[in-house]
């Protein structure tokens, strides 16, 4: 049960790495945690069980908000390559900033 949610924390982490800045990783993390603390005290889990879960959960979905930044940053110097060889304008104003 573990894996599947970390597959599903690291997607989150994705989505979260690609629109929001790295404030929005403290509540993600947080109720992230909290979601594992009481699903294993809802199985009956033992508190090592509980802890691994929460540290892998936690891990997860920082590891996906970093997937997310590189995501984003690779499909924004793509983009603005593909506009700055349609635009000679855009090249000009590249190297005057």
């Amino acid at each position: 049960m573990t894996l599947e949610l970390a597959i599903i924390s690291v997607l989150a982490g994705i989505a979260l790495g690609l629109r929001y800045k790295v404030f929005a990783l403290v509540p993600a993390v947080t109720l992230t945690i909290m979601f594992a603390v009481t699903g294993g005290i809802a199985h009956g889990d033992r508190l090592w069980s509980i802890l691994l879960t929460m540290a892998i959960l936690g891990v997860a979905v920082q590891f996906g908000y970093l997937a997310g930044l590189l995501i984003r940053a690779a499909v924004g110097s793509i983009c603005a390559s593909i506009i700055a060889g349609r635009n000679p304008q855009f090249n000009s104003q590249i190297g005057r900033t």
